[in-house]
């Protein structure tokens, strides 16, 4: 047998950690901290500015060794090749441009982060919140099926009443226990984010206040990491042409040859000298337009970014703005008319004034209406989630 399988029964049987709670706020600093695409970024950023170093290395000394039989009997070459014309220099400034594109783009990222981990914390607060409502809609069915009961037991209720509440128990409760099996998964997403563990939504999602519309679009213009990032990348693939440019110039290379113990000659011989790369057959007219059209493409990055996030901040309002009146209207309005119409309807069944099909109804009203209402208010703060992202700076009075 496996040793995996074998391993099985154990894991199975462990016991399940307690979730640990987090508010959103706490997952947001956390996933900002640590969150996986924030690392590789950071990561990538070093790599970036571990490769000036490599721009800037200058090339090693040649060093030879011969031996004749008629003249010299040792010749020793030292060959060190100089770039004179500024191609080391050109290949640093754009190993720097590289590494600030870099460290921008860790912004950016946490920009996606941010929006990331606040979808998955509202996603296990959804679940956590149809499992509270479905649990209440349980109970509701209950106390409904021991009116019928005692109705019946008193003789003033007919059977079929205790029949149809019984099971309306039962399948309340049945779905309850289902969405309750979706909270560990929906903490398991948000785990991708706050790292291993079980986790717990905690408190009530609050995202806001959000800013005027016409400042928003200048903020986005302004400040938003990713275009800053695109416009640095599209500066460093201009340096990076420049560098391409300048490697067209001929490498000097300085020799200097010594050499001794030559019959033909009084004594030591020195002969120094330059020589250089001719640059007849290649031009590097390839590299040369793979840069530029490299350049050409961070540029048109960047126009494309923009178009999009204006588009983005623009649909994010209007969405926002829809799904704050439907959140509003459901938890001041509607939710308050259904709770009084569930009471009413179930005193009236006690006292045998209202038949059992009024009082379902009333039932299942009010549980649309509360999934209605948790679902308004979760879209509703991914809306502000994604206008925050079309920003590009957070709108919860957190540090950018």
């Amino acid at each position: 047998m496996s040793p995996v399988l074998c391993l099985l029964p154990l894991v199975l049987s462990a016991d399940v950690p307690a979730a640990q709670p987090v508010t959103l706020a706490e997952a947001r600093m956390r996933a900002l901290r640590a969150g996986p695409e924030l690392l590789l970024a950071r990561q990538r950023e070093q790599v970036a500015r571990a490769q000036v170093d490599v721009a800037g290395a200058l090339p090693n000394p040649t060093v030879g060794v011969t031996t004749a039989r008629l003249t010299a009997r040792l010749t020793t070459s030292l060959l060190q090749p100089l770039p004179l014309f500024g191609q080391r220099g050109a290949g640093i400034d754009a190993a720097r441009a590289d590494a600030e594109a870099a460290h921008l783009d860790i912004a950016a990222v946490a920009v996606d982060a941010r929006l990331g981990v606040t979808a998955a914390w509202l996603e296990l607060w959804a679940a956590q919140e149809r499992t509270r409502l479905l649990q209440q809609a349980a109970a509701d069915a209950a106390r409904v099926a021991d009116i019928a009961h005692d109705r019946f037991a008193a003789g003033s209720g007919p059977r079929v009443d205790e029949v149809r509440t019984t099971g309306e128990r039962a399948r309340a409760r049945a779905e309850a226990d289902a969405a309750a099996l979706a909270v560990p998964a929906a903490g398991a997403r948000l785990g991708v984010w706050l790292g291993e563990g079980a986790w717990r939504a905690d408190g009530a999602p609050s995202l806001g206040p959000l800013p005027d519309e016409t400042q928003a679009l200048q903020q986005l213009f302004e400040q938003h990491p990713a275009l800053r990032r695109d416009r640095a990348q599209a500066l460093a693939a201009a340096q990076h042409v420049r560098a391409e440019q300048r490697a067209r110039w001929p490498i000097v290379a300085a020799q200097v040859v010594i050499a001794q113990n030559d019959p033909t000659t009084p004594g030591t011989d020195v002969i120094g000298g330059l020589s250089f790369e001719a640059p007849v057959l290649s031009r590097r007219g390839g590299a040369i337009a793979h840069a530029r059209a490299e350049q050409y493409l961070a540029e048109l990055t960047a126009e494309v970014d923009l178009r999009r996030l204006t588009a983005q901040l623009i649909d994010a309002y209007r969405q926002s703005d829809a799904a704050a009146l439907r959140a509003r209207a459901l938890a001041s309005d509607v939710l308050p008319a259904l709770e009084e119409a569930l009471r009413m309807t179930e005193g009236g069944y006690r006292d045998g004034r209202v038949d059992l099909l009024r009082v379902l109804d009333a039932q299942r009203a009010l549980l649309e209406a509360r999934l209605a209402a948790m679902d308004a208010q979760a879209t509703w703060q991914r809306a502000l989630a994604e206008l925050e992202r079309a920003i590009g700076i957070p709108v919860a009075g957190e540090a950018p």
